[in-house]
């Protein structure tokens, strides 16, 4: 059973701070983690001319600002600390979660005009292709716990193991398994003189992708389980599953973004991030 004492939150003091904490909190609770909540002053550029002093007010400053947002946070009961410092986020986040031996980071996505509407920033983005932890992006508001988990999987290795990650963590014996492949259209079949074998090979394809799928779920046991195909492509058949069934928490394995053995490589994991309006667990295996 692995470790589930330490949660890691990278929390930037703006409007959906409070949602952050609450979800931070509410992911706590299942295993009784504590939570350290992480709050870095990036002065960028200038923080070379900004002196000591300045620094140490801003620190409290924002230490304030976290205390604030915690008042109207329901904390479960949960063992936590903040820390603050002048530091790059993506750095200070990863560093804080290695010396904690976290098992998690929780971040939220960056505002435009409102929680609903949310992007994903540089740090998240750092953080993904970077750490060595499951990392768990907060887009929505967190009044309950997740009801509505689904997985979605390349038939790796690292994806069959953010399935079980998810199933210890949130203590869910059943989180449904989703595969995607994307069809060889019409266009591909004429270039390749084959259009009048369309049916047959398409049919051959769909075959061979529904037995690579049938194996891997027998293989690992899944108990939930459903494969989608997609004219367009991968990410577009993954992000309408997710518009059609409402998830409320999509969770993915990858070795870092910009790994090439990873499911979720290079623009396809940045627009899967960005694109999914539902929360997402980047399982990003611990080493």
């Amino acid at each position: 059973m692995e470790n589930f004492n330490n949660i890691v939150v990278g929390l930037d003091i703006s409007n959906n701070a409070k949602e952050v904490l609450n979800r931070a909190f509410l992911v706590a609770k299942r295993n009784d983690s504590k939570v350290t909540i992480v709050h870095a002053i990036d002065t960028g550029f200038f923080g070379k001319f900004i002196k000591d002093a300045e620094i140490e007010k801003l620190k409290i400053s924002a230490l304030k600002g976290i205390e604030k947002e915690l008042e109207g946070v329901n904390t479960q009961g949960l063992s936590y600390s903040i820390e603050v410092q002048k530091a790059k986020p993506s750095v200070f986040i990863m560093d804080v979660a290695k010396n904690k031996d976290a098992c998690m980071l929780v971040i939220g996505a960056n505002e435009k005009k409102d929680f609903v509407t949310t992007i994903l920033g540089s740090t998240a983005h750092n953080i993904a292709q970077k750490s060595n932890l499951p990392l768990l992006i907060v887009k929505n508001n967190s009044s309950a716990e997740y009801k509505k988990i689904v997985a979605f999987t390349d038939l790796s290795k690292v994806s069959q193991k953010s399935l079980i990650f998810s199933q210890n963590f949130f203590h869910q014996e059943v989180i449904k398994c989703v595969y995607a492949y994307k069809k060889i259209s019409e266009i591909a079949f004429r270039y390749h003189d084959n259009y009048e074998n369309i049916d047959e090979i398409a049919q051959e394809i769909q075959m061979h992708e529904q037995e690579k799928f049938d194996t891997f779920v027998k293989e690992n046991n899944i108990k939930d389980a459903e494969l989608i195909e997609d004219r367009v492509g991968v990410t577009n058949a993954l992000t309408n599953y997710i518009n059609e069934n409402n998830n409320d928490l999509v969770v993915f394995g990858s070795k870092g973004v910009h790994n090439v053995d990873s499911f979720l490589y290079g623009s396809t994991a940045s627009s899967l991030m960005q694109s999914l309006k539902c929360d997402v667990l980047v399982y990003i295996p611990k080493k």
